[in-house]
């Protein structure tokens, strides 16, 4: 009889036997063994509906193949995705809500910006007609799916009890930051605030979408200053901080415009100019950062045992050659001159607090701005300020996109940086109008603080609409598409068809034909948008270039269900 020690190692496998590494992937490699071998049966059998087992095998093998690491939910299916299957979305203008109202001195040239009514995957599908590849900021505070009624599902608020509610809201959330990635420049980048709610969440999706490697960092904001101070919350957890989720469209260096912060003073003069003086610095020539090549001479001096210069040896020789290099008190330094100088900035932290504003400071001046509102979910919009400002500086042409508008934050935002610094930047806004909101928060809101401050800024205010499609061809619905074309053109360009007389548009031939034949309507014109199928002869090529109007054809995408 084998003693109790030798019965218990015996029982145990061989050392060889135990299974190491990639468990996931090994089960994975034995169901696709198993696969082969149901194919390869079904290969060899006569059954009629073996061709169709094998096809389902076949689908099921995919389904095992992909299997990774990452996120994995039940995806679920909206009702605009079953009213996009069935219509085409189209944009028409409410031209009653222009801004500003009448003639406003000075703002004629002034950044045309947009506010889209309507639900926002409609919408973005619109915009990949007209923006693929061309916005250089998204911006989105979605719903963070707190369980407590800010999620609309379906018509349905989602709450604590949905055994789907994760799976909705990233069912919901994926469809529309597929879309954001591809209207991103590709220099482009995307700011996301949530809360603890899907925050780890929503970091896998957007790791999934964008690319783990383009994922630039998380911010925290400190979006209370109170505490929640009732009988049953007092002792409870307090929430101070939610997120900003930042992401790069492509994975080159990213570099952020910093905040200046204030500038040098050059107390001394030479012959040369005024100048001011620095010491070169020492610092440990240990760890990581330590480098045999800076530790060298300068002007006789070495740096201390265990330590070396801050600067390398290029750039001792710059200054040297041009005799900018000295001994104070018997320490190597430079003569710092004003073009060798960038101004003192500060640096783009991840830690943002109060300064920037809070949920209540926005929610405060919310309702100085427009009066009493049931919108509790507003963003501060010195926080976007500074959000926008780090992305986009006073030099070029901007164009920031918010999908999730709510009171439109980010339009006050945008306005308020072009008015300090003289910019360029212009922004379209989408927000559903479900209890008002896009009317009665964020247009009005609009509306207040452009008439109030006086920013020199124009809006134009559209809605989603639908050209019904299901059971027809393309020639049932095309004349449907034709008398929206315009309202794209105007988003795509940033351009009035009403207000500028400088430009003009013929969808058809009939009308670029009444174009040609009055000298009134061309007069004074630059350019002329024409449809991709208009007929334009040699002659009246050659008139338009006489009087100097460019031809703009527009694209054949416009008017069909295809995507740019």
């Amino acid at each position: 009889m084998a003693k109790c020690g030798e019965a218990a190692k015996s029982a145990q496998p061989a050392k060889s036997e135990i299974v190491t590494g990639n468990l996931s992937k090994a089960r994975r490699e034995e169901l696709i063994a198993k696969i082969g071998e149901i194919k390869s049966f079904l290969e060899q059998s006569s059954d009629t509906n073996a061709v169709r087992l094998l096809r389902f095998a076949a689908e099921v093998e995919r389904e095992v193949r992909d299997k990774k690491f990452g996120l994995v939910f039940e995806e679920h299916r909206e009702r605009v995705d079953v009213e996009l299957a069935e219509n085409l979305p189209v944009l028409t203008e409410d031209k009653k809500r222009y801004l500003p109202k009448g003639k406003v001195k000075g703002v004629e040239d002034a950044p045309l910006n947009f506010l889209v009514e309507g639900d926002n995957l409609a919408a973005l599908k619109l915009l990949e007609k007209t923006h693929r590849g061309k916005v250089d900021v998204i911006y989105i505070d979605p719903p963070y799916n707190t369980g407590s009624k800010d999620f609309i599902y379906n018509d349905s608020y989602v709450d604590k009890t949905d055994t789907f509610r994760h799976s909705k809201w990233l069912s919901f959330m994926k469809k529309r930051l597929e879309i954001a990635k591809r209207l991103l420049c590709r220099n482009g980048i995307l700011f996301i605030s949530i809360d603890d709610n899907e925050q780890a969440e929503l970091r896998l999706l957007c790791d999934n979408i964008f690319g783990e490697v383009n994922f630039i960092g998380t911010i925290a904001w400190e979006s209370k200053t109170k505490c929640q101070n009732t009988k049953t919350a007092r002792r409870q957890f307090q929430r101070k901080w939610e997120y900003i989720l930042v992401y790069k469209n492509k994975p080159d260096r990213y570099e952020f415009v910093l905040e200046e912060v204030g500038n040098y003073e050059y107390d001394k003069s030479d012959k040369k100019g005024v100048y001011r003086e620095k010491e070169i610095e020492q610092m440990s020539a240990s760890g990581m950062r330590g480098r045999s090549t800076m530790i060298f001479p300068i002007l006789g001096v070495n740096p201390k045992n265990g330590f070396q210069w801050k600067y390398g040896k290029d750039t001792i020789d710059e200054f040297l050659a041009r005799g900018d290099l000295e001994l104070l008190n018997g320490r190597p330094s430079f003569r710092i001159r004003p073009e060798d100088d960038t101004a003192k900035c500060k640096p783009f932290w991840s830690l943002l607090d109060k300064a920037y504003g809070t949920g209540e400071s926005a929610n405060t001046e919310l309702k100085q701005m427009i009066g009493p509102n049931d919108f509790e979910t507003v963003k501060p919009h010195q926080l976007l300020e500074y959000l926008i400002g780090r992305v986009c500086d006073s030099k070029k042409s901007y164009t920031i996109l918010d999908f999730f508008a709510g009171s439109g934050t980010t339009g006050h935002a945008v306005m308020k940086l072009n008015a300090d610094d003289g910019g360029n930047r212009k922004f379209i806004l989408v927000q559903n109008n479900e209890k008002d909101i896009c009317e009665k928060v964020t247009y009005k809101r609009l509306k207040h603080v452009m008439e109030r401050e006086k920013y020199a800024a124009r809006l134009k205010y559209m809605k989603v609409e639908y050209v019904p499609i299901k059971g027809k061809v393309y020639y049932d619905y095309a004349d449907g598409l034709l008398k929206h074309i315009r309202e794209l053109v105007e988003l795509e360009n940033a351009v009035d068809f009403n207000t500028d007389g400088e430009i003009a548009i013929a969808v058809t031939d009939k009308e670029f034909e009444r174009f040609m034949a009055s000298e009134s309507k061309m007069s004074g014109k630059k350019a002329i948008y024409v449809g991709h199928d208009v007929l334009i002869g040699k002659a009246a090529r050659e008139k338009l270039s006489r009087m100097g109007v460019e031809i703009r054809v527009i694209p054949q995408y416009y008017y069909s269900e295809e995507e740019a």
